[in-house]
Parts: structure tokens; sequence; C-alpha cells
């Protein structure tokens, strides 16, 4: 009993069990081997001194030297250890995965929120006034095939939030889809004022490689609302997707005022539009990492020209290991 508190104590004190499976089982194999051995090797001792192990009967072949009943006794005692090693480590394994699955479990239902959250936030009552309005404002100035062409792409945008809003993963493809027909919206909306660009790497098969549902078009819609529409000239948002360190690039980049001077302008443009949480999105891709296991980031830069002014915002989106 003694000896098995001695060995849980140095296996909590190595932090063991905090390691891979793999090198759990060969840490624990050798704690068992060299405590098994000092502890045979000190009780044969202690019995030596005493006169005890005169009185026990061993095989006569083992009864060579006192290494002698100490290899045998070793014997007897590994065994005994490696079973009740082996029952601690079966133990502790199938606990440590039912945490794991409940931590999962936990991730999983965050996620769901989260993503019904986002969801929210792309259908929300303003995005959806606002595009009625601005049709209303083309047929009242009988710009009735302007109204038609806006109309149509309005549709598909909603259409294509609906049917994408119940899926964990979407190929990157049809992310970039949404997001052409979220800014083909608002080109009709601004017009000259605001340039996009879509830059695509023709060598990347973007239906090949899956990305978490509703996740560019956030950014792609505060830089337009929070970057180029407070700028008096406007100014023009670039996508690129390329390959880079193994994994995909996404890159949203602005030639706005800046996430600094943005927040000057919050309280005036959020009467007219409301601001996607950039943080939910930002939180879905890291819960989505932890279940999925996965080497997704973002990262945000807050660009500077020459004189250390604000030269608008970049945000890189990497997904690594993302393909069928």
């Amino acid at each position: 009993l003694a000896g098995s508190h001695f060995l849980r104590f140095l296996i909590k004190q190595f932090r063991i069990l905090n390691n891979t499976t793999l090198s759990q089982i060969v840490y624990m194999l050798l704690l068992n081997a060299i405590v098994g051995f000092f502890a045979t090797w000190f009780l044969v001792w202690v019995m030596d001194v005493t006169g005890t192990l005169d009185k026990i009967s061993f095989p006569n072949s083992f009864r060579v030297s006192f290494w002698g009943e100490v290899i045998w006794a070793y014997y007897q005692t590994l065994t005994f250890t490696t079973i009740w090693t082996a029952i601690y480590f079966v133990v502790h394994y199938i606990s440590n995965l039912k945490k794991t699955e409940y931590e999962k479990a936990a991730l999983r239902v965050r996620l769901a929120e989260m993503e019904t959250q986002s969801l929210r936030a792309q259908m929300n009552p303003q995005f959806i006034f606002n595009g009625m309005n601005s049709i209303k404002s083309l047929i009242t100035k009988n710009e009735n095939d302007r109204a038609a062409n806006y109309l149509t792409t309005f549709s598909k945008l909603i259409r294509t939030l609906f049917q994408n809003s119940d899926k964990k993963e979407i190929s990157l493809f049809e992310e970039i889809e949404t997001g052409k027909l979220y800014t083909k919206l608002e080109q009709m909306t601004f017009g000259n004022k605001i340039d996009f660009v879509f830059s695509i790497d023709k060598a990347i098969d973007l239906k090949d490689i899956k990305v978490p549902a509703l996740l560019l078009q956030p950014f792609i819609e505060n830089a337009i609302w929070h970057g180029l529409v407070p700028k008096e000239n406007g100014g023009k948002v670039i996508v690129s997707i390329n390959e880079k360190d193994g994994g995909v690039e996404c890159v949203i980049d602005d030639n706005g005022i800046g996430r600094e001077l943005s927040k000057q302008y919050k309280a005036q443009y959020e009467a007219t539009h409301q601001s996607k949480e950039i943080g939910l999105t930002q939180s879905r891709l890291e819960l989505d990492k932890l279940l999925n296991e996965r080497e997704d980031s973002i990262t945000i830069i807050d660009k500077k020209n020459e004189s250390g002014e604000s030269g608008g915002t970049k945000v890189i989106i990497t997904f690594k290991e993302n393909r069928n």
C-alpha cells in the first residue's frame, strides 16, 4: 500500500499524465522498473540485516547470493507494480478521456451559440432595412434596372446566408462567393467611392479547402464601414488568397482611416449601420481550432504610411490542414 502511494506521488510530482499517451506509457514503465528495483533492494537488505531473510524459504536456484535474493524478489515486486501501474494508467486514461469529451461538448455548445449570434449579426434588421430602403430609393428615381439588379443580388446574398447558417464548414470557394455578393451590393450603394478587388491564386483549389461558415464577410464589412465610409474620398478593399507556408492565407486589406480614427466615427455610423462583432468571429475561429485541432489564425495589422499616419487596416486569416 505504501508503495502504491509512493508511485502515485511520483507520477503526480513528475506530471507524467500531462504528456502524450505514448510518453505516459514509457515514463510509467521506467518509473515502475526503477522504483520497484530500489524498493526491493531496500526490503531484502533490511531482511538480511535483521536475519529475517534466513527464515524465508526461497527456491534453491536463487539462493546463490544476496543479489540472487534481490533478483528473485524484484521479479515478484515488478509483477505486482506493473499490474498496479497498468490499472492506474487505464483508470486515469478513461477519466481524462471523459474529461476531454466533456470539454469538447461544452466547446461545441459555445460554438453553436456563437454561430447563432453570428447569423443574427449577418441578418440584423438594420441590414435588411438598408437593403429594402436602397431598392425603394432606386425605384423612386425610376432606376428600375438598377433596382432589379440590386434586388437580385440582395436575394442571392440572403439565400446564401440562410443556406450556410446551419453548416459547420463550407468551402473557401463558397465563402469567397458570399464576399463577392456582399461587395457587389455595397458597390451599388456607394458607386465609385469604394473599389473592390479579389486577387486569388489560380493554383489553389478553393473548393478543396474547408473553413468555418460566415467568417470572411464580417471583416470585409468592417473594412468598408469603419475604414472607407468615413474617408472623404473613399478607397479600396483588396481581398487576396495565396498559399503560404503549407497553408492558405486570406488577406483583407483596406486603405481606410484605420481602427484608431474609426473609433471617433463609431457613434455617427452606427446610427445607419450596425457593426459586426469581430471579437465574435475571432472567438468562433479559436473554438473551431480547439475542436478540430487546427492551426488557423487571425492577425490584424494597423498600417502606417511614411509619415507615421494611419494607412488602413490589414486582416490576415491563415487556414492550415483544412483540406478534404
